[in-house]
């Protein structure tokens, strides 16, 4: 984003190289080609021991693809195995297009956002349709009064769908509960001690910046996409985005 290859030739591209090395070794291959991920613990953390969970292959994809990108820019031969397993893992889906948050899950009830990850932040589900129908199958399926942030999540992608009165509903649940004593502490739990939980103090901040106003993070530097404002707001701004401090407005 910032063009600054010195820092990635020497400082980032040993972690990547060796980031994509590990989610090879991780990997096996099925039958069909395709590659699975077996035995791991989700984004979800009440599921443990499961294979192919949607954000572990999804995180791993996206860091294959990146060690594929960054050899280009460094020029180093990239491993023809990160591209191979990166195009092979498999994101699963139900009969309705649902995207299944692992290998048999049956619509149980989880602890945080997991496949709604996908969408955002990395940015691999987006036909508009299935962020649509991941975002309405899970809402109802996170746990009640648990994490935070996974409303932010949500409420982050209905905002940039054209939904902002959905967007603000969502992103009340984020806070209700959440925020205790003169400093505003914020709570990993609704209604649960006060120490300060910055995971959930991040939703919040995306929300607003990343959701509302639509800022995004790409290898041309920061972008507004379009994205919607709620009821009774007339406008959000943030200021000081990145190296050239810029400012970006949504008006409602």
């Amino acid at each position: 984003m910032t063009g600054d290859s010195d820092w990635l030739q020497h400082r980032a591209w040993p972690l990547i190289r060796d980031v994509a090395d590990f989610w090879v070794s991780r990997a096996r291959r099925n039958e069909d080609g395709s590659w699975s991920i077996r035995n791991v613990v989700c984004a979800d953390e009440f599921a443990e021991g499961v294979d192919d969970n949607a954000f572990t292959n999804g995180a791993a994809r996206k860091a294959l693809m990146t060690a594929v990108k960054a050899a280009a820019v460094c020029g180093h031969t990239p491993s023809p195995m990160w591209q191979t397993v990166a195009d092979g893992l498999r994101i699963l889906r139900n009969a309705d297009g649902v995207t299944l948050e692992y290998d048999g899950y049956d619509g149980r009830i989880i602890k945080q956002a997991d496949v709604n990850l996908l969408s955002y932040p990395l940015q691999l589900v987006t036909d508009v349709e299935t962020v649509r129908k991941d975002l309405l199958y899970y809402e109802d399926r996170i746990l009640p009064k648990g994490p935070a942030m996974s409303y932010a999540i949500l409420a982050l992608q209905w905002a940039r769908l054209g939904d902002g009165q959905k967007a603000y509903e969502l992103y009340l649940k984020t806070l209700e509960g959440h925020l205790h004593g003169g400093l505003m502490a914020f709570s990993e739990t609704a209604g649960q001690g006060d120490t300060c939980f910055m995971t959930g103090w991040g939703g919040v901040l995306q929300t607003l910046i990343n959701g509302f106003c639509g800022l995004e993070l790409t290898d041309d530097g920061v972008v507004q996409k379009q994205s919607a404002l709620p009821d009774g707001w007339k406008s959000v701004t943030v200021t000081g985005v990145g190296p050239e401090r810029k400012t970006f407005t949504r008006v409602r």
